[in-house]
């Protein structure tokens, strides 16, 4: 149980998130994701947070963040920085970002994650004018439903980098 485990005050959450990408990256399964339970809170990583937001910007790993505010970081400066970096690490990715206010809740949201793990779709896209200029390129998808269906929730990148060719 983790309400036994003792803090010491010193959290590497960007190391924490980075060594997580490269690990998940060298698995085999198709569906690359990594699970972050935190208060966003990090004091003692050599990476740094635009170091780890290039790297999940630049893999094929999603990142969905479940908050773990305490009674004293809800509103507070600190819990609203870490909610910042939490709702920014989730949404590079094309993940999602989680609050949970009860175990309950916190139940429900890991239901919510493994089901759409389970029922996520990935399609392709490569541009008429594509090159290889190692350049950061913007994307939006979006779906229309055929009749009949429910409306379709798309979740995805804002974007994709296309790998520079070395000369």
């Amino acid at each position: 149980k983790l309400t036994f485990v003792q803090t010491k005050n010193n959290t590497a959450l960007y190391d924490a998130c980075y060594l997580g990408v490269e690990r998940v990256q060298r698995g085999t399964h198709p569906k690359r994701a990594l699970l972050l339970i935190s208060d966003g809170q990090d004091n003692n990583s050599r990476y740094t947070f635009n170091e780890l937001r290039r790297v999940l910007k630049e893999s094929d790993v999603v990142l969905y963040a479940v908050g773990i505010l305490g009674g004293s970081d809800v509103g507070s400066s600190l819990g609203m920085e870490g909610q910042g970096i939490m709702d920014e690490l989730a949404s590079v990715s094309g993940g999602k970002a989680f609050y949970p206010r009860s175990a309950p809740e916190m139940d429900d949201i890991f239901e919510q994650i493994a089901l759409e793990l389970r029922h996520q779709y990935s399609i392709g896209y490569r541009p008429p004018d594509f090159k290889n200029d190692g350049k950061w390129h913007h994307i939006k998808v979006k779906v229309a439903p055929p009749r009949g269906l429910p409306r379709l929730f798309v979740r995805s990148k804002e974007g994709y980098f296309a790998i520079a060719n070395p000369k």
